[in-house]
């Protein structure tokens, strides 16, 4: 025998060898419980088991163990978790409202920036308050992005069979979910109460897994008999009186109480318990992400040798890649719309019906039917219609009405009120609305705007007006009550929206009356990736009257985001008005500062036939929470103020840093000013502003 044959016949005995031992190796059942952020322990976990080369047969999960357990058993390798953790901005998708100190509101909108009602009336006609603090439907959208990698109708098709566990808000009972939606089950499970909305789901009202199974040992045996069961404890300890200082802080002690029996019954019940070190780690809290994974890591290092012992002697795993049905779509089907709004889906995407199904295209789709004003939240499933899947688009429909109580205040100019915000739903069509807004003050103001549909490319909109204004300008004082009614028809495709229409306006101003009527129009492009918190893309409004067929009246701003880095944000924001300070008494000019294009000038705005002015801030986020972010601003800006013939007379500038603190429960921010007549100021702003100023930009 040569040297050469040799060589080959030791290489495919260590071949053979080796190949047997690896089929020898059994598979594991990891129970991963919940605990918040100290969750991403479980990435640890996953991490060494995978290089180890240990075999995982299935998956259980509750609260955030679903949604790590989730993501892995849908294909998500630990790396890819790692990489989805880092981009992953918690406090954004925990807000309902947050807004950067640049951002600004469309200017033909008369809605507070609020998303939360405090009074609300169901379609039974039943008065509900809010049942969480958050709504979690941004959570909603972002898991159904990530678990788009894979087309299911049940979870055990997924690469590792999986199950996530959540609690019955009506019966107290586990309901333990394994078909249907996979970021459904992982909103449901992850539903702390009083924290999130619970999630309705078939026919049931959910919530957190952890009040019946923090750690879902005895549901991982009974749905993987055979197979051992490894439990991943992250469910933490109980916090000494010191370290209690928030609601979050409370829940989490609350919550820890609560579970702990549950969690003391289960994990006796464990082969192995894996318990990585997260003691004192807030629920909501990213920033030490990379310590807790290596805590997961370093704590299942150290049970290696049993966890070998375990998999050795246990069956063995059909290695697998994540289910990707190769089926076409059979029909679509929709489930909590009203019959309007099920017609328009099914028409919308009706050509689908026989072609290939695409997780990207259902995504889109859900992401365009949460847009619609009606719509709170859209999940979507698959159910199998023979080879192929009916496509079933599960809506959650906003309350028929809505009640916001709110206000906003600030030491820099005299405009704060007191306001009540409200959406009255389904008033003599399914899906048209009314919007109104009354606010109370040293100015007053009171703005409806009725919408026929919330299909924004075919909708009409009647709004009607009635402010009260007064400024100290450098021109002296100007003051007016100003009555507006107008009937607008709208349209959209893609990022824009513009409407059409005509408006008419009464100006009552030292006893005398000034009219006009004329058409107006808008236009808005928006790209910007979120509306509340952008970090890429950009916002163009146009707002224009023309009262009398004499000058044109309008306002264009403009706004640019830019992420520099993970903490770094860069805002652009500039804009140009064009008035008139010839007519309705002069209360047509446009005045630099009095909707706060200069914070600085707030107070005493500068009256003008037209003005441009632009202004830009760095942003650096400080400290994120579950209740929001604390960001520092240097910010400066300028501003041109013209006459009525066309020369500049005015060139103002200001420079500062602010402390903002968007959230919520809470939206304020402290500034520190200078500007170009030396003058120093102090302010501060809590709440939203609603300005309203139509038909005028």
């Amino acid at each position: 025998m040569t040297a050469k044959r040799a060589a080959t016949l030791i290489l495919s005995l260590f071949l053979i060898f080796t190949a047997g031992a690896a089929h020898a190796r059994g598979g594991v059942v990891l129970a991963l419980s919940g605990g918040g952020t100290r969750g991403l322990a479980h990435i640890g976990v996953l991490e060494i088991l995978e290089e180890e080369g240990i075999p995982i047969a299935g998956i259980v999960g509750t609260s955030m163990g679903s949604i790590i357990g989730g993501l892995a058993a849908s294909g998500y390798s630990s790396a890819e978790l790692r990489e989805v953790i880092a981009s992953l901005d918690l406090t954004n998708l925990l807000s309902e409202k947050t807004n950067p100190i640049f951002v600004p509101l469309s200017q033909d909108s008369v809605t507070p920036r609020s998303k939360v009602p405090w009074v609300a009336i169901n379609s039974s006609g039943d008065v509900v308050g809010p049942l969480g603090g958050m709504s979690g439907v941004k959570l909603l959208e972002r898991f159904a992005q990530l678990a788009s990698r894979s087309q299911i109708v049940r979870f055990d098709e997924l690469s590792i069979p999986f199950a996530a566990v959540a609690t019955d808000l009506e019966t107290g009972e586990k309901v333990v979910l394994r078909t249907g939606s996979l970021a459904s089950a992982m909103r449901a499970s992850m539903a702390i109460p009083a924290l999130f909305d619970p999630w309705p789901l078939g026919g049931k009202l959910l919530v957190d897994g952890g009040l019946v199974s923090n750690l879902p040992v005895e549901t991982a045996k009974e749905l993987f008999p055979g197979y051992p069961v490894i439990a991943v404890d992250v469910s933490g300890t109980l916090k000494n009186r010191k370290d209690i200082r928030s609601l979050v802080d409370v829940i989490d002690q609350s919550l820890t109480i609560f579970t702990r029996r549950n969690v003391e019954n289960e994990i006796m019940k464990a082969d192995l318990v894996i318990s990585p070190p997260v003691a004192g780690v807030p629920i909501f809290d990213l920033t030490h992400a990379s310590r807790i994974i290596e805590g997961g890591r370093q704590a299942t290092m150290d049970r290696m040798a049993a966890i070998r012992n375990l998999a050795d002697n246990a069956p063995p795993v059909a290695q697998r890649e994540a289910l990707c049905i190769a089926a076409s779509v059979a029909s679509i089907r929709v489930e909590g719309a009203t019959p309007d709004l099920e017609q328009r889906i099914q028409k919308r995407y009706r050509s689908w019906i026989g072609k290939p199904l695409s997780n990207i295209n259902m995504v889109r789709a859900s992401r365009e039917i949460a847009g619609q004003e009606d719509v709170l939240a859209v999940d979507y499933r698959f159910e199998e219609a023979g080879e192929n899947l009916d496509v079933i688009f599960v809506v959650q429909r906003n309350p028929e009405l809505e009640i916001n109580f709110g206000g906003y205040t600030t030491n820099l100019h005299p405009h704060r009120w007191l306001y009540i915000h409200g959406v009255r739903r389904d008033l003599f069509s399914d899906g048209d609305s009314l919007r109104f807004n009354a606010k109370v003050g040293e100015q007053w103001g009171v703005d409806a705007s009725y919408l026929t549909t919330p299909e924004k490319n075919k909708s009409w909109e009647v709004t009607i007006s009635a402010q009260n204004w007064e400024l100290e300008t450098n021109k002296g004082t100007r003051s007016w009550d100003r009555y507006a009614a107008g009937l607008t028809r709208r349209f959209s495709t893609g990022s824009f929206q513009a409407g059409l229409g005509y408006a008419f306006e009464r100006v009552h101003t030292g006893g005398i009356d000034y009219d006009a009527s004329g058409p107006t129009l808008f236009l808005t492009s928006n790209t910007l990736n979120d509306p509340t918190d952008p970090t890429s893309g950009s916002l163009f409004h146009l707002q224009a009257w023309w009262p009398d067929m004499e000058e044109v009246l309008y306002r264009v701003t403009y706004f640019q985001a830019a992420r520099l880095s993970d903490n770094w944000r860069f805002y652009l924001r500039a804009g140009f008005a064009e008035g008139d300070e010839t007519a309705a008494g002069g209360n047509r000019a446009v005045y630099l500062g009095a909707a706060e294009e200069l914070y600085s000038y707030s107070g005493n705005p500068i009256q003008g036939e037209r003005m441009f002015w632009w202004n830009a801030a760095f942003r650096r986020i400080l400290m994120r929470s579950w209740w929001g972010a604390l960001n520092t601003e240097i910010f400066g800006g300028m501003g041109f103020v013209y006459d009525d013939t066309g020369n500049r007379y005015r060139d103002v500038w200001e420079a500062g840093i602010s402390f903002s603190v968007p959230g919520f429960l809470f939206d304020g921010k402290l500034m520190f000013l200078y500007n170009d007549e030396k003058d120093f100021k102090v302010g501060f702003f809590i709440g939203s502003p609603v300005w309203g100023h139509y038909p005028l930009p």
